[in-house]
């Protein structure tokens, strides 16, 4: 999410490299280049300075190509985790530590968690080709699952195909839900996979829409909680960036961005789909103008097929959409609005209290599990285009939250398969208390959206 930067030059010089590569002398495509990630560690380290903080940011910088941040918290006392390439790794170390900053070692082998999540990948193929919540799942995979989901369940199950991608891949979302009180129906906004590495969103995203459906199949009414399930709509999106999610599969797993085509006089691949919403604060904050950055926001705002189409989506059920959640990782935050600004929405107080309640529940199925909870802007730093800004400022949805999913650190980005299930049943247990609250909320335009363009007149963010 806000957190997440990268590695700017190195991709630039290596994308140009696998171009070349790509195409023969008569314009046939070759073999793809597969990233390796060997010789790279993860390292922590916890600025409780600004002094502290700016010096990490430039050594950094410093390096770029061999060094970049993996999450980056502008918050002081916050963790911020940086990967450094080990020719680079001692003289960045001895600098950072001269400027007073402690440093941990989070991974030491970045290629060897890579290859151990490839080997798992593939064992567990062996066991079992349909979807499964034991392994993380292929596009192909979901897509064919989600369709099955639709025309198995007609009664409660509608099917929408929001549109393709750059490579003509469907972006698909299902409504679970009898819509009980009809054109009046609550609902809740699930997706995940906006940013490619981020596998674990993409399988809890699955995870809930496979529970939700289950609820709805059996009319379970055991608990509350199933019972406020089945009093809202669900529209669920598991996979908001399908090229990128496949990249990542394929030949690069730290890959965030979507798969664009370079813009002209550019040779580097992708935007940042979570800088690219038509919305305030669109370009501010840490987002790039340069393709080749990780947060590249694009040519233009909603410059992407992928963009375009889910917030087409959105906007054609934000009546309804009482709460729009977004899975990211890693960390362990349960972010509320907003992200182009620093500045408390002004019906904070509502947001951080439901996400509390949402924690608590999370925290009854793993009681060692910690979130840090509050506003994006605040907790990380500026960053503008997001798609949780958009759902909240843009479409006008009452909550919009972003769960940056565990773990804290330990694996990061590449949490193993056997945690899959653990992470699904924790925010499982957090949907009942969102149904209920999303169940008893009015429909219609947020009713804190006008307090909230009155104060960001008072700061010049019109």
């Amino acid at each position: 999410y806000t957190g997440y930067t990268g590695y700017t030059g190195y991709t630039q010089l290596w994308v140009s490299f696998t171009i070349l590569l790509w195409t023969n002398v008569e314009g046939n495509p070759a073999p793809e280049i597969v990233r390796s990630y060997d010789s790279y560690r993860v390292y922590r380290s916890i600025p409780e300075t600004e002094e502290a903080q700016d010096a990490l940011d430039i050594e950094i910088k410093l390096k770029e190509g061999q060094c970049e941040f993996m999450k980056e918290a502008h918050k002081l006392g916050l963790p911020s985790d940086f990967m450094c390439h080990n020719s680079a790794a001692e003289e960045v170390l001895n600098r950072v530590k001269k400027a007073g900053l402690k440093v941990e070692t989070m991974i030491e082998n970045v290629g060897s968690l890579v290859r151990e999540g490839e080997e798992e990948h593939r064992r567990m193929n062996r066991q079992a080709d349909t979807m499964n919540w034991d392994n993380y799942q292929r596009y192909d995979t979901i897509i064919l699952w989600m369709e099955q989901l639709a025309a198995d369940n007609p009664s409660f199950v509608t099917l929408t195909d929001m549109g393709r991608s750059h490579e003509d891949r469907k972006i698909l979302m299902l409504k679970v839900g009898r819509s009980p009180r009809g054109s009046q129906t609550r609902a809740i906004w699930v997706d995940g996979g906006i940013h490619a590495r981020e596998w674990i969103a993409v399988a809890t995203a699955t995870f809930l829409l496979d529970k939700i459906v289950e609820v709805f199949k059996t009319n379970d009414t055991s608990t509350c909680d199933t019972q406020s399930v089945q009093s809202v709509d669900w529209y669920i999106a598991p996979l908001l960036n399908p090229d990128g999610y496949e990249y990542s599969h394929t030949s690069d797993r730290m890959w965030r961005k979507n798969r664009s085509p370079p813009p002209a006089g550019s040779s580097c691949y992708g935007t940042d789909l979570n800088r690219n919403w038509d919305v305030i604060g669109f370009g501010a904050g840490v987002t790039s103008s340069n393709p080749c950055g990780e947060t590249y926001k694009g040519t233009v705002r909603n410059s992407e097929p992928e963009t375009k189409a889910i917030s087409e989506t959105i906007l054609k059920y934000k009546s309804n959409i009482r709460i729009y959640l977004t899975f990211h990782s890693y960390g362990q935050y349960w972010l509320t609005s907003f992200g182009y600004k620093t500045e408390l929405p002004v019906d904070n107080e509502k947001l951080v209290s439901l996400g509390r309640q949402a924690v608590d529940a999370i925290q009854c199925v793993t009681p060692s599990r910690s979130y840090t909870i509050g506003s994006a802007g605040a907790i990380f730093y500026i960053a503008g285009g997001a798609s949780d800004d958009y759902a909240k400022a843009a479409a006008e949805i009452p909550y919009s939250f972003t769960v940056e999913l565990p773990d804290s650190g330990r694996y990061g980005f590449l949490l193993p398969a056997n945690q899959i299930q653990t992470v699904g049943e924790e925010l499982w247990a957090a949907t009942g208390v969102l149904a209920t609250e999303a169940a008893r909320h009015n429909t219609g335009p947020d009713p804190a959206r006008e307090a909230e363009k009155r104060e960001d007149r008072k700061l010049g963010l019109e």
